[in-house]
């Protein structure tokens, strides 16, 4: 008996050498994430940027592998950057019923720079309304709808209370949506409190906000495929994957498996 375990020990460590490691599927993909970011991205330091944001991350290396191609296939087909210096694409992990995944987060940043690509967004901005701050919103005959807002201070400390976005559409005039706080943590998925919801709130509100303009905005393909998979991810809680590239990218409410079947 001792014998048969002390063999089935050898072979599995003998697979886990052999294994794949995450970089090595990532560079696997190269042909289809460079197919995908169409040259608007250069394909080599696209890939370096996802293996980077990968290394420093120990979850992320041991994340499924079909997380983990299916977020970075998201961001090549976007053509965002990966990574916090531009804020535009967060590879994110996440415990999702005791399988490490990878989340794709698309940051609000990232939203921005979709709904500029369109030509005809001139300007976005969101304002993050405090405890104490002047804040009123409605609508008349004579303005439309309108709002008022007079921050108290410049305190950034405050309890925020709201957030409002505002968009200027080019020869089309300005566009806005507002939305109290406790509507916008409803937006919130299970499991939040181990994400960027925890870390980066007001960004996520602020990114919530761009979403909710969205419908008003002229869109770009990019900017309708980012607002729906990130409402699908960051609010229902669902997970993209892949394996063998963008025409197979699924998003599903179930956590893929750690196998991953070779493409030979």
């Amino acid at each position: 008996m001792s014998s048969t375990l002390t063999q089935a020990a050898e072979k599995k460590a003998v697979a886990q050498q052999n294994a794949p490691t995450m970089r090595q599927w990532v560079e696997k993909q190269a042909p289809a994430i460079e197919a995908q970011l169409a040259g608007v991205l250069n394909s080599d330091s696209f890939v370096r940027a996802a293996v980077s944001e990968i290394s420093k991350s120990d979850a992320l290396q041991h994340a499924t592998v079909e997380s983990v191609l299916g977020s970075i296939m998201l961001a090549a087909q976007l053509k965002l950057e990966i990574g916090a210096g531009l804020g535009h694409f967060y590879l994110t992990p996440r415990m999702d019923h005791g399988t490490q995944i990878c989340l794709p987060i698309i940051g609000y940043q990232g939203l921005i720079e979709l709904a500029y690509r369109s030509g005809r967004v001139g300007k976005i901005e969101t304002f993050v309304v405090r405890e104490g701050d002047f804040f009123e919103y409605g609508a008349n005959s004579e303005r439309g709808r309108f709002f008022d807002w007079k921050p108290k201070d410049f305190d950034q400390q405050r309890e925020w209370t709201d957030i409002v976005v505002t968009a200027q559409i080019l020869g089309g005039g300005i566009v806005w949506e507002t939305m109290p706080k406790d509507k916008v943590l409803a937006r919130r998925p299970n499991g939040w409190e181990k994400g960027p919801w925890k870390t980066n709130e007001e960004e996520m509100a602020r990114k919530t906000l761009v979403r909710e303009v969205s419908p008003y905005l002229p869109k770009s393909t990019e900017l309708g495929l980012a607002v729906q998979i990130s409402r699908q991810v960051e609010e229902q809680g669902q997970v993209v994957t892949s394996l063998n590239g963008v025409p197979d990218l699924i998003v599903s409410d179930k956590t893929g498996s750690t196998e991953a079947a070779d493409e030979s």
